[in-house]
């Protein structure tokens, strides 16, 4: 893929859930598991989801829509198998925007929402929920998925994004952004509004961009611990169009304010990029959904909540 997409981030996961109030064949079989376990489990009604509690935490705070929820998995299949999981040991937590269908499968999002802090759930997913959508045979599209999920926390989405400008600011200090002898040109400017933050590394000359003038532009992106996670020499649009493909909002103004030949870094958070973009439980699975055309391609390379960098340089 010649580049990943700088797309406004607009509706991300397409709807795989059926309503299951009428009892099915996965059902019957994830009854006789349940009665093999010798487990009691609730079942909703909407969605064919059952679910119980390894442990509680009534006091703990819920997983409501709109909330960031934090999270570990185990996914297996109902002979024990362990097919994916994500616990401490493999480091941070999940993060996953509860009620916005920002994560795969779907029944997840229905699981968390259930959950406080600190509790442990037993998800038994049909595949309706689960991979049904999944045409490569990653996952057997017909699998009764068993997903056991460990809420860790819960976070307000304002929250993340201001500890996102914090991160900023430390790294424009840590790199003497604001030192013109060791970066020249000028200091940082910090946009309030938006959180961008943009820094001239070298100047240019002519005018700045009108709407519907022909944008050439060399960039590099990464996180802000520097970690690349995509390229692109001349890359290009129609300024102000939205042609070929919409930008991000930090990407396009960053631009705004450059000269042919300028080179710049902006340091967007992830409120003016990718948001949450999106959750796949596993991991593994994500180049397959992107083929089926379940979620965008840029959820390869941007995870949730992520702030990004982009070193942009304009040619034209």
């Amino acid at each position: 893929m010649r580049y990943i997409a700088i797309l406004i981030f607009g509706i991300l996961i397409s709807s795989c859930g059926n309503d299951n109030s009428v009892r099915t064949t996965s059902d019957d079989e994830i009854q006789a598991w349940l009665d093999s376990m010798n487990v009691t489990a609730a079942r909703d009604d909407n969605t064919g989801i059952y679910y119980y509690a390894d442990s509680l935490n009534p006091s703990g705070n819920q997983a409501t829509d709109g909330s960031v929820a934090a999270i570990y998995y185990t996914l297996q299949d109902l002979n024990g198998n362990v097919i994916a999981q994500h616990q401490r040991a493999n480091g941070d937590s999940l993060l996953h925007k509860v009620g916005t269908s920002a994560i795969y499968p779907l029944g997840a999002d229905f699981g968390v929402s259930l959950m406080r802090v600190g509790e442990t759930y037993n998800f038994i997913l049909p595949p309706s929920q689960g991979y049904q959508d999944l045409t490569s045979g990653a996952i057997n599209a017909d699998l009764i998925a068993h997903l056991k999920i460990t809420l860790a926390t819960v976070h307000n989405e304002t929250d993340l994004f201001t500890q996102e400008l914090v991160d900023i600011d430390n790294y424009i200090t840590s790199n003497n952004l604001n030192d013109t002898v060791t970066n020249p040109l000028n200091t940082v400017k910090q946009f309030p509004a938006s959180g961008i933050s943009f820094k001239r590394l070298r100047a240019g000359a002519g005018p700045v961009p009108l709407n519907g003038d022909t944008m050439i532009v060399d960039y590099t992106g990464r996180f802000i611990d520097d970690s690349s996670f995509g390229s692109d020499n001349g890359f290009q649009w129609v300024y102000g169009s939205g042609s070929p493909r919409e930008l991000l909002t930090g990407f396009e103004f960053a631009v705004s304010m450059m000269q042919t030949g300028e080179q710049s870094l902006v340091m967007i958070p992830s409120s003016q990029a990718y948001r949450e973009s999106a959750l796949v439980i596993p991991s593994f699975i994500v180049d397959d959904l992107i083929a089926d055309g379940i979620i965008p391609d840029y959820v390869t390379r941007i995870p949730p909540y992520r702030t990004l960098l982009f070193e942009i340089t304009r040619v034209d």
